[in-house]
């Protein structure tokens, strides 16, 4: 009983720690308290990832923060100077100041690479073999300002 008690508590205490990042309305994006930045390493850098609960985010010194996608268990990397978040099951795209530049209105987006995004609309996630992909669609290529080039 004593452990149960001990783990309890660390539970309890982790869960606090990290509450100040997600709410329950699913904020996507915000501010953290300054007193739990203060709190944080930033290991001399802006911009660092904070897991919660199965999901990360990038949180900036100045106290923003912004949803990343979840990919392979870790936070979408900045590709080009943008990241992906994943809002509503819609992807879209953020900077290094954490502001929305394309806002979520893709199915899927790859990251961008050479100034060039890959996006779906229409497509679909579904299981093969305990993988899931993508099905259907129709995919563009976007530039950064989200106008359809290909």
């Amino acid at each position: 009983m004593k452990y149960l008690s001990i783990i309890y508590a660390l539970f309890f205490l982790g869960c606090s720690s990290i509450s100040p990042i997600s709410t329950k309305s699913k904020e996507y994006a915000g501010s953290v308290p300054k007193s739990y930045i203060d709190r944080l390493d930033f290991h001399g850098e802006e911009l660092i990832v904070v897991p919660d609960m199965g999901n990360y985010y990038y949180v900036h010194k100045n106290g923003k923060k912004m949803l990343a996608l979840t990919y392979k268990g870790t936070a979408d990397k900045f590709s080009e100077g943008l990241a992906r978040t994943k809002v509503e099951g819609k992807i879209g795209f953020f900077n290094k100041n954490l502001e929305m530049v394309l806002q979520p209105v893709y199915d899927f987006a790859f990251p961008f690479y050479k100034g060039k995004a890959e996006i779906c609309t229409g497509c679909k996630e579904s299981p093969v073999d305990g993988t899931m992909m993508l099905d259907g669609g129709t995919w563009k290529k976007i530039d950064r300002s989200g106008l359809i080039i290909e």
